[in-house]
C-alpha cells in the first residue's frame, strides 16, 4: 500500500514540475478563487437558515411564555 502511495505522489510531482512557475501560480489562485467561492455560498445559505432557526425559536419561546402565564393566572384563579 505505502510503495502505490509513494508512486502516485511521485507522479503528481513530477506532473506539477512540468508546469512553469507561472503556469503553477495561476492554477493555485484559480482553485483558491474556486474554494472561498463554494465556502461563501455554504456560510450564505448556513446564515439564513440559522437565522430562520431563532426566528422560530423565539416565536416558539413567546407562545410558550403566554401559556405559561395563562396557566399560572388559572392556578391562581382555582387557589382563589
Amino acid at each position: 500500500m505505502s510503495s502505490k502511495k509513494a508512486d502516485w505522489n511521485d507522479k503528481k510531482w513530477t506532473k506539477w514540475s512540468n508546469f512553469t512557475l507561472k503556469q503553477q501560480k495561476t492554477t493555485i489562485k484559480i482553485r483558491l478563487i474556486a474554494i472561498n467561492s463554494i465556502k461563501r455560498i455554504k456560510n450564505s445559505k448556513l446564515s439564513k437558515l440559522i437565522k430562520k432557526y431563532f426566528k422560530n425559536q423565539s416565536v416558539i419561546k413567546i407562545k410558550t411564555n403566554k401559556t405559561h402565564q395563562k396557566i399560572n393566572k388559572k392556578q391562581q384563579i382555582k387557589i382563589m
